[in-house]
This record gives C-alpha cells, structure tokens and sequence, in this order.
C-alpha cells in the first residue's frame, strides 16, 4: 500500500467520514421532434438514480416514446422548487445521481433550475451537462436575423409597465434580441415594442422541429397586420413562441448642435427638470448627456 504524504494523510483524516456525492445531470430533451434526443440523454434518462422534471407527465410522455420504464420520478418547478431542492441535494449528498429535465429543450433556461445547480455548487456537489436542443438558439439561426451576437430577454412581462420597461433596457443594444411570450400577448407586445424600438424587422418563431414549424417575417410597423390576416382565415396562432428582434442601428454620435436648440426652445415654458426629462424621452439619449448639456446652455 502507498505511503501517504503528510498533507495528504491530514486530507485523509480530515475527510475519512465524507460520504460520495452523487453528480447531477442537466439533461437537455428535444422541443418537439423526438428524434432529436440524443444517446446520451436516453442513457441518463435510463440510468440516474432519481429524474426531476418541470411537469412529469409530460416527461413520461417522452420516455413512452423512448420505452424507458423507471421508477423515481418527481416534479421541479416554479411552485415547488424551494421546498423539494433540500430533498434533491439530501440525494446527491448520499451518493445518488441525479438528473434535470424541463418540458422541453435545455433546463435552467428561464426556470428554477439554476437555484438547484446554485447548491450544489455550495455543497461542492459535481454537475454536467447533457447538451441538446433548444428553442432560443433554433430561433435565432431561423430568424435571418445576426447571428454573430445576441442577447435573451427571457419572458415578456405580461404586465404593460414592466413590459416597458424591460424593452426600454434594451432600446439601445445594438445585438440581435431574443424574447419568449406567448400569442395571446403578442398585439399589446408588438405596439410596446414599436413605441420603444422604431420599426425594426421582427421574427416569430413557432412549432419549432415540429410539422408545423413556421417562421413568420415582418417588422413592427407591419407584423401586427400579418397576424390580423391570418385570423381572417381562421389561421390563429397559439402557444407560446420565440421572437427575435433586430438590434439597434442609432449611432452613438450626438448632434449637440440641434441638441442645444431643443433645449433653448423647450426652456422658454418648461423648468430645467421637465426640459431635461421631455430631451430624453423624446430622443432616447443619455439622461446624462442631455443634463451636461443643458447645464452648459444655462451658464
């Protein structure tokens, strides 16, 4: 038997009582097409110790397909996740593996599962990934639209002033974006949208790998006269779908000139505060830069 080191037998007695950890795999599935699993998702689906999914009953449905009987099956989500992620990391600790799936296509994309992958990163607990589809990048590539850079936004508030705002964060990001909502919404987003970005050229993405897929082209101006067509033909959308907005195309130059007069016309009926507020909501600058300049009009 190897001698060991000095550190390595303080290492030893320090940690002989440890139990082996188990390691959690995030499990990508496919988002419509059920061929699109891959061997080593269906070999984790069979083999884990325990499998967490958004909503079972949509995960049996797609081990039905793949003939996988197992046993151990509960749900993550939303509602439950705070109180079943004690229970899942109690599993990993004790030397079980376990795997993550959501309804469809990657996990921990816009649901709780980064919380879990959080624990077990506190609990020094080792965690992989099963890499598979997913709706934002199918999306993306389908869109027409850049590719080189993107952001997600994640879910479009059904809330209008949250709504708002979230597209006011990124009015003037210069990437190509990429939003989830879903089509009972999609008028009210489209005029927010509008009113926040200027017409720019609009993608929705739908049925993504399924025999309907479809990709609608647009822009703002016109998109919501696209869908009002297609109602008249009793062609409604339904579900949820992905869009994908075109970036920015404002420069970042500032015409301080026709700045400054904007401001010495609005100062002549409004205070210093209002003219500033009114620059800024009308030309989208810098509350900053509107101020500097305003201050210096003043002196």
């Amino acid at each position: 038997m190897e001698k060991l080191s000095k550190e390595g037998l303080e290492y030893y007695k320090e940690n002989k009582n440890e139990k082996l950890k188990g390691c959690l795999y995030i499990i990508a599935t496919p988002i419509g097409n059920y061929d699109d699993i891959t061997l080593r998702a269906i070999n984790l689906l069979k083999t884990v110790d325990f499998l967490v999914c958004e909503d079972t009953r949509k995960t049996k449905r797609l081990l039905t397909h793949l003939k996988i009987i197992r046993k151990n099956i509960m749900s993550y989500n939303d509602i439950n996740a705070s109180k079943k992620r004690p229970y899942i990391i109690k599993k990993l600790i004790s030397n079980h593996d376990v795997g993550i799936v959501c309804d469809a296509g990657t996990p921990l994309i816009s649901d709780p599962g980064y919380k879990l992958v959080q624990e077990c990163y506190f609990h020094n607990i080792n965690i992989t990934h099963s890499p598979g589809p997913s709706s934002v990048i199918n999306g993306l590539i389908l869109s027409g639209l850049p590719t080189n850079q993107f952001y997600f936004g994640g879910f479009v508030s059904s809330k209008k002033n949250l709504k708002k705002k979230q597209f006011l964060l990124t009015e003037s990001n210069k990437m190509t974006g990429v939003w989830f909502d879903t089509c009972l919404r999609l008028k009210n987003t489209f005029e927010i949208m509008l009113n926040v970005f200027g017409n720019r050229k609009i993608s929705i993405a739908r049925e993504l790998t399924k025999i309907h897929e479809e990709i609608i082209k647009s822009d703002l101006e016109s998109i919501n006269f696209v869908i009002e067509q297609r109602e008249k033909n009793n062609n409604y959308l339904k579900g949820e779908v992905v869009l994908i907005i075109e970036g920015s195309s404002k420069t970042n130059e500032v015409d301080f000139e026709t700045l400054s007069l904007n401001i010495e016309n609005k100062l002549k009926y409004l205070s210093f505060r209002d003219t500033v507020k009114e620059i800024v909501d009308e030309t989208k600058l810098p509350r900053k830069v509107v101020y500097n300049q305003a201050i210096k009009f003043k002196k």
